[in-house]
C-alpha cells in the first residue's frame, strides 16, 4: 500500500530550488532554471531500472511448508483470479509471495533480503460461517511497495499488504459480494440480483466471475481482481476491461501487463502445498499460487502477542470488541525503512480488513463481518449474524 493513496499512485512531486544568478537576466535565469529541471528529471529517469531486485547469486529457497487448516478446500473452490500488473523495471518487486520468504516472520529484515530469496506465489486465506453465509477473506503479501524514485524521504515502504473478501450463499455455494481492499479503504461488489444494495457504504454492481478454467460466468465460483503494480491495491475486474474478452475466447491475455495468478486446481492430497517456483512477472500462462492459512500461520501469535511489537511481524495495534471477543488488531507489518513523515509500518496487516481503519472498525469484516456488512449495507434475507465455524477463538 501507499502512504497517500490517490488516483496516480506512484506519482512523486518534486521541488526544485530556484536559481538566480547576480546581475544576470531574467531571461538567463530561466534557461538555468529550465536547464536544472531537465538535469533533475534526467537523473531520476535513470534511477528507473537500477532498482536492486536480484542478487547475482542463486536464489535461495525457503522449504518449511506453508501451514493450512480444514478450510482449504473451501477456500480453494472460490479463491481469487488475480490479474497482477508488473511493472516493466523491477517487476519481480510486484510478486506476492509468503510472508516467510526470507526464511523468518521479522518484518525489518524484509527490504534487505528481498533480492537473495525465491519468491513463490502465495495467497493467504482465513474463513468464517454463519448459518446462512461463508466469508473467506484473502491475504497478499510483497515484500516492498516501491516506487521508481526514492528522494530524500524514501516514499516507499518495507512489506507491503492488501486484503479481499469473498461472501458466499451457502444454500447455492454461489458468489454474491466481493470485497476489495486499495490502500486504507476497501469498495464492496455485488451481482445485481444479488440482493445487497448501498447504505452507509457504496455498492458497485460490477463483479465478473469465473470458472475453474478462468472462463466467464455468471455461476463461476471464482471473482476475478485486479492488483496495481508498486503500490498494489486490488481492484475488480472491470466487465468492460479487453481482458474479459480474452478470457471468453478461453486465452487469457495479461502479457504486456502482467502474470496472471490462478488458483491451485486442487487441494494437496496430504494437506500441504507443493513446492512452487517463482513466476516470471511476465508470465505467458496463468500460474498457480499455493493457499495458505492465516489462522495457522499466524492467529496464534497474533492473540498471544508474540508476533506484535518492534522487530516481530506486525505492529500497530487498535482495539476491536464483537459479541466473539476482543483483540488488538495489528494494522501493519513491523518494519523499519521510513516512508516519508508516516513511519516505516505502512504495510497492512492480514487482520486490518475493513471498509475504514479507524479504531473499533479495523478488523471488523475478518472478525465480525455479518454484523459489520449489515451495518453498512443493505443485506438480502436470510442473513444470520450467528456463527457456526469460528477460528478467532
Amino acid at each position: 500500500m501507499q502512504p497517500n493513496p490517490g488516483p496516480a499512485t506512484n506519482a512523486r512531486a518534486t521541488t526544485l530550488a530556484r536559481v538566480r544568478i547576480a546581475g544576470g537576466s531574467g531571461r538567463g535565469a530561466l534557461w538555468i532554471g529550465a536547464a536544472a529541471t531537465l538535469i533533475g528529471a534526467a537523473v531520476l529517469a535513470a534511477s528507473c531500472c537500477q532498482v536492486p531486485a536480484r542478487s547475482d547469486r542463486p536464489l535461495a529457497r525457503v522449504a518449511e511448508p506453508l501451514q493450512v487448516d480444514g478450510a482449504l478446500e473451501l477456500a480453494r473452490r472460490h479463491a481469487p483470479w488475480i490479474f497482477h500488473e508488473t511493472d516493466d523495471c523491477g517487476g519481480r518487486q510486484d510478486l506476492p509471495t509468503r510472508v516467510d520468504f526470507d526464511g523468518n516472520l521479522r518484518g525489518d529484515d524484509d527490504w534487505e533480503n528481498f533480492a537473495a530469496f525465491e519468491l513463490p506465489p502465495v495467497v493467504y486465506y482465513a474463513v468464517v460461517a454463519t448459518e446462512t453465509h461463508w466469508f473467506l477473506s484473502y491475504h497478499l503479501f510483497h515484500p516492498r511497495d516501491w516506487c521508481h524514485y526514492d528522494v530524500l524521504l524514501h516514499m516507499t515502504h518495507e512489506n507491503d499488504g492488501e486484503n479481499l473478501q469473498v461472501v458466499v450463499e451457502r444454500a447455492t455455494d454461489r458468489v454474491v459480494l466481493l470485497l476489495t481492499q486499495a490502500h486504507y479503504r476497501a469498495y464492496a461488489h455485488a451481482p445485481a440480483d444479488a440482493g445487497f444494495a448501498a447504505a452507509a457504504e457504496p455498492l458497485d454492481a460490477e463483479l465478473v466471475q469465473v470458472d475453474d478454467e478462468g472462463r466467464p460466468s455468471p455461476a463461476g465460483a471464482h471473482p476475478c481482481v485486479v492488483v496495481a503494480a508498486r503500490g498494489h491495491g486490488i481492484e475488480e475486474l472491470a466487465t468492460d476491461d479487453d481482458v474479459v474478452a480474452t478470457l471468453a475466447r478461453g486465452a487469457p491475455d495479461f502479457r504486456g501487463r502482467g502474470v496472471i495468478l490462478r488458483p491451485p486446481r486442487a487441494s494437496a492430497a496430504d494437506g500441504v502445498a507443493p513446492p512452487l517456483a517463482e513466476p516470471s512477472p511476465r508470465a505467458p500462462a496463468p500460474v498457480e499460487y499455493a493457499l495458505a492459512s492465516t489462522v495457522a500461520t499466524f492467529w496464534a501469535g497474533v492473540r498471544d502477542g508474540d508476533l506484535v511489537g518492534d522487530g516481530k511481524t506486525f505492529d500497530g495495534p487498535l482495539r476491536l470488541a464483537t459479541p466473539e471477543l476482543t483483540v488488538a488488531v495489528p494494522r501493519y507489518y513491523d518494519a523499519d525503512r521510513t516512508s516519508g513523515p508516516f513511519g516505516p509500518d505502512r504495510g497492512i496487516s492480514p487482520f486490518a480488513l475493513d471498509f475504514r481503519f479507524c479504531e473499533g472498525e479495523c478488523g471488523a469484516l475478518l472478525f465480525d463481518p455479518a454484523r459489520r456488512y449489515a451495518a453498512c449495507l443493505r443485506v438480502p434475507q436470510p442473513w444470520s449474524t450467528r456463527y457456526v465455524d469460528f477460528p478467532w477463538r
